[in-house]
């Protein structure tokens, strides 16, 4: 069923953090409430992201969320989020986790990541 029959609310998705990034325990605990009010969401944490993301490892935490079917296939793009540093950060990602991961702006710039330099096209 469409995202219109049901709200966006329910989406789900799944979410990897980097279980290298140093990361503040409020980031993390704020990111695991926000998985648990989701009805379909998943939190994987994992070894560093770098191949993923352009990260750095003693600037917060970084992490990616892929929007999926109830039965974890992808549906959707690799968001790429970070450096989350304060809860409010986590929190921000909450909001629009649970608001079904809208391109609205919801999602503030400042948390978006870069990807990683190898997935990113050079120019001559």
């Amino acid at each position: 069923m469409s995202d219109a029959v049901h709200g966006r609310q329910g989406r789900p998705f799944t979410l990897v953090t980097c279980a290298s990034c140093d990361a503040p325990h409020e980031v993390m605990d704020g990111l695991r409430h926000a998985v648990r009010s989701c009805a379909h969401g998943v939190l994987v944490s994992t070894g560093c992201l770098a191949r993923v993301l352009h990260c750095r490892r003693d600037h917060g935490l970084y992490a990616a969320v892929q929007p999926c079917a109830v039965d974890r296939r992808p549906t959707g793009a690799v968001v790429r989020l970070g450096p989350l540093l304060t809860d409010a950060d986590a929190a921000a990602v909450g909001v629009w986790l649970r608001a079904g991961m809208p391109d609205d702006g919801t999602l503030p710039d400042r948390l978006r990541a870069a990807s990683a330099p190898r997935h990113v096209a050079h120019l001559n």
